[in-house]
């Protein structure tokens, strides 16, 4: 058998897999709108502003917790939780810089928080090829805070249920079949699990629909914010890892933090464009609300032009997105 005759039959035989496993037809689209529409350079550049906005993210919640500790329950709790998870930082220094960091966070938070928000709106939207800058510029910017505002408020609500849902299942543990044995500690830990979980998969949803602006059915988005929770799952695995590979080499100390941090980011944004890929090549309904609103808005100038005898004709803009796949 020559070599074009072997290629052609391999050819024929992924085509008929293609077509014969929807799903795998499915991960090739996304596979191949990932790459036209170069989404490692896009997720190149969230890497870049999410950096800073993890940054200033973190020195607001280091704020936050320096006026709780004040409170010598407060100080051993987190004291606790601190030497468990982030072994290297010093809490009497958080305490002392509450001020400075509150100040820079507040400041801070906002503006990088905007690029960011910005850059993840316009390349999912780029994903779905359409308009990545829809509307009026203010209008765009007062929109982005307000979906950044609204993600907060959810991660802070998910976390409030999450911590409230352990905290039940804890006491019910101890006031019923107790928490000394290995398997009620193991139910312990798996139901934590799972409610981590559920609140991962949330956020996934909302990050894969509300910075973009598109309303998405939930069989269309369901399994990519899935995809996004398992792959937040190994990252987090993997730099547990790498800190402890690093923690003991005072020669990684001084750069492996940052390092650590933008390689967690680059993949997880990679993971992020992926998925998003997989939404705009899958089926099920979907709504461009943007283009809604930019529908509107030129309605409504077309009527005032008609009010005011203008010969301007108000334009209205195609609709963004057909409803299926």
């Amino acid at each position: 058998m020559t070599i074009t005759g072997l290629t052609t039959r391999i050819s024929r035989a992924w085509t008929r897999a293609r077509h014969r496993h929807g799903r795998l037809d499915h991960l090739v689209r996304a596979v191949v709108r990932y790459d036209e529409v170069d989404a490692g350079r896009l997720s190149a550049a969230l890497t870049y502003y999410s950096f800073f906005a993890v940054f200033a993210l973190g020195l607001l919640g280091f704020a936050i917790i320096g006026q709780f500790l004040d409170d010598p329950k407060v100080v051993h709790t987190v004291q606790g939780y601190l030497s468990e998870n982030f072994p290297r930082l010093d809490v009497q220094a958080l305490q002392s810089a509450r001020a400075t960091a509150g100040v820079i966070a507040f400041v801070g938070l906002p503006l990088t928080g905007l690029f960011w928000m910005d850059a993840l709106r316009s390349a999912i939207r780029a994903i779905w090829r359409i308009e990545e800058y829809p509307g009026r510029f203010m209008m765009r910017q007062v929109i982005d805070l307000g979906v950044m505002a609204g993600l907060g408020l959810l991660l802070s609500a998910s976390l409030a249920v999450a911590f409230a849902a352990e905290t039940v299942l804890n006491w019910l543990f101890t006031h019923t079949v107790g928490v000394d044995d290995t398997l009620s500690l193991w139910l312990l830990s798996a139901a934590a699990f799972v409610i981590g979980l559920a609140v991962n998969t949330l956020l996934a949803i909302a990050l894969l629909c509300a910075p973009p602006r598109l309303r998405l059915s939930l069989r269309r988005v369901i399994w990519p914010a899935l995809l996004i929770t398992a792959g937040l799952e190994v990252l987090k695995s993997l730099g547990q890892v790498y800190l402890e590979m690093t923690v003991g080499n005072p020669a990684y100390q001084v750069v492996a933090g940052a390092v650590g941090m933008l390689v967690f980011l680059k993949i997880l944004n990679q993971l992020i464009l992926f998925a998003a890929a997989l939404t705009a090549t899958g089926e099920g309904t979907v709504i461009d609300l943007a283009a809604r609103r930019d529908r509107s808005d030129a309605e409504r100038e077309g009527s005032r032009a008609e009010k005011e005898g203008s010969p301007k004709e108000g334009k209205l803009p195609e609709e963004g997105l057909p409803v299926t796949g």
